[in-house]
């Protein structure tokens, strides 16, 4: 005969009494849940909506209604305001090619007014002839070419050269067909290849020494 589901008084049975826990094993904790948050209130509601209403973040409406108000809370989504003008590479490199074309195309050699100082130079330094300080300084002149094109164009640093040797066959054709008093040179040409490369040597070992800097502090 099988037992009843219920008792005599019309209950069901009690559930069977759970098996003793063995011994040795560790203690068994209850399940703490944290406590639900409390809800926003009138006024926090209020200001969500006069957030709402203005184009404020609603977010800082929530931390007040939940006792946050001392957090700063960045929206990463949020559009980054752009940097300053003069913190720009473009805006250096754009100012050197302004420099770099009134030095190339100055209808008279940038140098005519400084004749008594370079004869100054030669004199006292046999070694430093007028030929040589003109190859150096064209050297000098495209260094900053160089550094800037490879911040600007990081992955595209292969084409440092080839655009220095473009713009050289630029300002030099320029000098023989529209400037009369300038002379254009093959020597110049070399220079400012030269230059070019050089900033370019410059930037990556400074950058290689930066970056062994930051490992050797990270470790």
């Amino acid at each position: 005969m099988v037992a009843p589901p219920f008792d005599g008084a019309g209950f069901p049975p009690p559930p069977p009494a759970a098996p003793a826990r063995p011994a040795g094993l560790p203690p068994v904790h209850p399940l703490m849940v944290p406590p639900r948050p409390p809800l926003p209130s009138a006024s926090a509601s209020a200001t969500r909506a006069e957030d709402a209403e203005s184009g404020a973040p609603l977010l800082d409406a929530d931390l007040v209604a939940l006792g946050l108000t001392g957090m700063s809370v960045v929206d990463a989504d949020a559009p980054r305001p752009p940097a300053p003008l003069w913190h720009r590479i473009s805006t250096w490199v754009a100012v050197y090619g302004v420099v770099l074309a009134l030095i190339a195309f100055w209808p008279v050699p940038v140098d005519s007014g400084s004749g008594g100082f370079l004869r100054w130079v030669t004199a006292h330094f046999p070694v430093l002839t007028y030929a040589r300080i003109e190859f150096g300084s064209n050297i000098l002149l495209f260094v900053p070419f160089g550094v800037g094109l490879a911040l600007l164009l990081p992955k595209l640093r292969y084409l440092v050269l080839p655009a220095a040797l473009l713009v050289s066959l630029a300002i030099e054709s320029g000098q023989a067909i529209f400037l009369a008093q300038r002379t254009p040179s093959l020597y110049d040409i070399l220079a400012n290849v030269s230059g070019a490369a050089l900033g370019l040597i410059v930037l990556v070992v400074v950058e290689a020494v930066r970056r062994r800097l930051t490992d050797a502090a990270g470790d």
